[in-house]
């Protein structure tokens, strides 16, 4: 009887750091789970939101559709698109700057706004965020930094040929004032 107590125990215990574990490694994402991430965090400040672009699985004919999502898990405070006709309306810019750096802008706009995730890496430099700039303006309103250790990025192999964002190419991202 004690073994058979003894191997519940560790079963249950196993179980549990199982299950805190797989919270773990998906709790910086807002993807349902058989999305994947494109890009996520955990954004940094007192309020610990989240900012995912997140990929369906591929169909039959090796198409996905794009979301962005921003708040939190329990609470979705900002999807994009509403609905799968502006699936389309992402782009994805390639960053290039001086000292072998450079990274990746996925972009959209909703509502007057520009939103931008971005991820730049480079000798002593890593950084990603979120940007929030209206539209016409050259400066951002916002910019959320995510949490160096909670960014979640996949890589461009899952993005379709998405065009690159104009403003992006030409002036880089947008600072903050």
């Amino acid at each position: 009887m004690k073994n058979i107590h003894s191997f519940v125990v560790a079963t249950v215990l196993g179980l549990v750091c199982f299950h805190a574990r797989a919270k773990e490694v998906s709790s910086h994402r807002l993807c349902v789970a058989n999305d994947e991430p494109v890009f996520s965090c955990t954004l940094q400040g007192n309020t610990h939101k989240m900012v995912s672009l997140c990929a369906s699985p591929a169909s039959a004919q090796g198409e996905r559709t794009f979301r962005y999502l921003f708040g939190y898990p329990s609470k979705i405070e900002l999807t994009y698109p509403s609905s799968d006709s502006d699936a389309d309306s992402f782009t994805l810019t390639h960053l290039v700057y001086a000292g072998a750096t450079g990274g990746s802008a996925y972009a959209f706009t909703n509502d007057g706004y520009k939103y931008i995730l971005y991820s730049i890496e480079g000798t002593g430099l890593k950084r990603s965020g979120l940007l929030v700039q209206h539209v016409g303006q050259l400066h951002a309103a916002s910019d959320l930094n995510c949490t160096p250790s909670a960014l979640v990025e996949s890589g461009d192999e899952l993005i379709p040929k998405w065009k690159a964002d104009q403003d992006i190419d030409a002036h880089g991202l947008p600072s903050t004032r």
